[in-house]
Protein backbone atom coordinates (compact mmCIF):
# COMPACT_ATOMS: atom_id res chain seq x y z
CA UNK A 1 0.00 0.00 0.00
CA UNK A 2 2.79 2.11 1.04
CA UNK A 3 4.82 1.42 -2.51
CA UNK A 4 1.48 2.12 -4.45
CA UNK A 5 1.39 5.72 -3.59
CA UNK A 6 5.55 6.53 -3.20
CA UNK A 7 4.41 4.95 -7.00
CA UNK A 8 1.72 7.16 -7.73
CA UNK A 9 3.70 10.70 -6.48
CA UNK A 10 4.00 12.83 -9.51
CA UNK A 11 7.05 14.32 -10.50
CA UNK A 12 8.01 17.52 -9.29
CA UNK A 13 6.91 20.75 -11.95
CA UNK A 14 10.14 22.50 -12.69
CA UNK A 15 10.24 25.72 -10.70
CA UNK A 16 10.38 29.18 -12.75
CA UNK A 17 14.02 29.87 -13.47
CA UNK A 18 16.32 30.84 -10.93
CA UNK A 19 19.08 31.94 -12.83
CA UNK A 20 20.97 28.55 -13.11
CA UNK A 21 23.28 27.62 -16.17
CA UNK A 22 22.89 29.39 -19.13
CA UNK A 23 20.48 32.07 -16.96
CA UNK A 24 22.89 33.37 -14.64
CA UNK A 25 25.44 33.62 -17.44
CA UNK A 26 22.95 35.92 -19.40
CA UNK A 27 21.52 37.64 -16.38
CA UNK A 28 25.33 38.83 -15.58
CA UNK A 29 25.78 39.51 -19.29
CA UNK A 30 22.96 42.03 -19.14
CA UNK A 31 24.86 44.32 -16.60
CA UNK A 32 28.60 43.81 -18.05
CA UNK A 33 27.43 44.70 -22.01
CA UNK A 34 24.77 47.06 -21.16
CA UNK A 35 22.80 48.00 -24.12
CA UNK A 36 22.90 45.05 -26.48
CA UNK A 37 22.20 41.86 -24.41
CA UNK A 38 19.36 43.27 -22.16
CA UNK A 39 17.84 44.57 -25.66
CA UNK A 40 18.59 40.92 -26.95
CA UNK A 41 16.30 39.32 -23.96
CA UNK A 42 13.43 41.83 -24.27
CA UNK A 43 13.19 41.66 -28.08
CA UNK A 44 13.27 37.80 -28.38
CA UNK A 45 11.53 34.26 -26.57
CA UNK A 46 13.87 34.86 -23.43
CA UNK A 47 11.53 37.86 -22.72
CA UNK A 48 9.40 34.42 -21.05
CA UNK A 49 12.12 33.72 -18.17
CA UNK A 50 11.21 36.35 -15.35
CA UNK A 51 14.62 35.92 -13.98
CA UNK A 52 16.30 36.78 -17.19
CA UNK A 53 13.43 39.95 -17.77
CA UNK A 54 13.99 41.40 -14.92
CA UNK A 55 17.52 41.76 -14.79
CA UNK A 56 17.59 43.36 -18.94
CA UNK A 57 15.21 45.90 -17.86
CA UNK A 58 17.19 46.34 -14.44
CA UNK A 59 20.68 47.06 -16.23
CA UNK A 60 18.85 48.61 -19.04
CA UNK A 61 17.45 51.32 -16.93
CA UNK A 62 20.57 51.36 -15.07
CA UNK A 63 22.80 51.43 -18.01
CA UNK A 64 20.14 55.04 -19.12
CA UNK A 65 20.50 56.44 -15.68
CA UNK A 66 24.45 56.53 -15.66
CA UNK A 67 24.15 58.07 -19.26
CA UNK A 68 22.14 60.94 -18.30
CA UNK A 69 23.96 61.42 -15.32
CA UNK A 70 27.40 61.11 -16.95
CA UNK A 71 25.81 63.62 -19.59
CA UNK A 72 24.20 65.87 -17.21
CA UNK A 73 27.60 66.18 -15.31
CA UNK A 74 29.79 66.57 -18.35
CA UNK A 75 27.41 69.52 -19.73
CA UNK A 76 27.50 71.47 -16.30
CA UNK A 77 31.36 70.84 -15.96
CA UNK A 78 31.28 72.43 -19.91
CA UNK A 79 29.10 75.71 -18.74
CA UNK A 80 30.95 76.06 -15.55
CA UNK A 81 34.32 75.69 -16.82
CA UNK A 82 33.13 78.40 -19.91
CA UNK A 83 32.11 80.78 -17.87
CA UNK A 84 34.32 80.20 -14.90
CA UNK A 85 37.38 80.32 -16.82
CA UNK A 86 38.35 77.11 -16.79
CA UNK A 87 38.39 76.39 -13.36
CA UNK A 88 35.09 74.72 -13.84
CA UNK A 89 37.01 71.63 -15.21
CA UNK A 90 37.95 70.55 -11.44
CA UNK A 91 34.66 69.85 -11.56
CA UNK A 92 35.78 67.05 -13.96
CA UNK A 93 38.19 65.33 -11.23
CA UNK A 94 34.47 64.12 -9.70
CA UNK A 95 33.88 62.36 -12.71
CA UNK A 96 36.29 59.23 -11.58
CA UNK A 97 34.92 58.93 -7.79
CA UNK A 98 31.08 58.24 -9.93
CA UNK A 99 32.65 56.48 -12.47
CA UNK A 100 34.16 53.72 -9.67
CA UNK A 101 31.34 53.53 -7.57
CA UNK A 102 28.80 52.70 -10.76
CA UNK A 103 31.56 50.03 -12.17
CA UNK A 104 31.55 48.42 -8.70
CA UNK A 105 27.97 48.46 -9.09
CA UNK A 106 27.94 46.91 -12.75
CA UNK A 107 30.17 43.88 -11.29
CA UNK A 108 28.22 43.23 -8.02
CA UNK A 109 24.81 43.43 -9.71
CA UNK A 110 26.77 41.02 -12.50
CA UNK A 111 28.19 38.51 -9.59
CA UNK A 112 24.91 38.18 -8.21
CA UNK A 113 22.71 37.40 -11.29
CA UNK A 114 24.79 34.84 -11.77
CA UNK A 115 24.63 33.22 -8.77
CA UNK A 116 21.19 33.09 -9.45
CA UNK A 117 20.24 35.79 -7.39
CA UNK A 118 17.32 38.34 -8.11
CA UNK A 119 19.29 41.24 -6.39
CA UNK A 120 17.32 44.22 -6.32
CA UNK A 121 19.12 47.78 -7.01
CA UNK A 122 17.45 50.36 -4.41
CA UNK A 123 15.88 52.70 -6.98
CA UNK A 124 15.91 50.81 -10.19
CA UNK A 125 15.07 47.47 -9.02
CA UNK A 126 11.43 47.93 -8.27
CA UNK A 127 11.05 49.79 -11.54
CA UNK A 128 12.62 46.75 -13.54
CA UNK A 129 10.20 44.54 -11.52
CA UNK A 130 7.03 46.16 -12.78
CA UNK A 131 8.49 46.14 -16.18
CA UNK A 132 9.32 42.31 -16.17
CA UNK A 133 5.78 41.10 -14.90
Amino acid sequence: MVEEKKAEKKAPEPAQSSGSGDQGFLAALCYIIGILVPLFVIFTDKKNDKFLLFHAYQSLLFTVALFVIFFAFGVLTMVVSVVSGGIGSLLSCLMLPIWLVAFVAVLYAAYRAYKGERYKLPVIGDMAEKYAR
